[in-house]
């Protein structure tokens, strides 16, 4: 089952999580997180929808970075709703914060963007 909580975040996305949080209360956006780790058997549920199950296409991937507690999703609050429309403006801030705090931020992405999708920034392999 999909979890909500920063504690199935590995430990260093859990403490990007922590400062996302502080630094989305300084800029005085509203949001919830609505998911941070899943299992292999929810996100194969996602990649389901649109394809072999009713419903719109979630997900590109079977192999989200969720899985692995390596990512989180939020939802903008505008007036206490969910605000799914990503022209809204708190949408850029936040992906300008998560980026700023070195997260990759699905909404920067060229191809399927996912706005509510921030990701663990895998630390580059130099081999020798």
């Amino acid at each position: 089952m999909a979890s909500r909580s920063p504690l199935a975040l590995i430990p260093e996305m859990r403490e990007l999580y922590k400062q996302f949080c502080a630094e989305m209360d300084k800029a005085g956006i509203s949001w919830i997180t609505t998911c941070t780790r899943r299992t292999q058997a929810d996100q194969d549920e996602l990649y389901a929808r649109g394809r072999s199950k009713p419903g719109q296409i979630v997900t590109w991937t079977r192999k989200s970075r969720h899985i692995d507690g390596e990512a989180f999703d939020i939802c903008i609050l505008k007036n206490g709703k969910l605000c799914w429309d990503v022209s809204n403006g708190d949408w850029k801030k936040a992906g300008e914060i998560g980026r700023k705090l070195g997260l990759d931020w699905g909404g920067a992405w060229t191809r399927n963007k996912d706005f509510p999708h921030f990701q663990y920034r895998r630390p580059k392999v130099v081999e020798t």
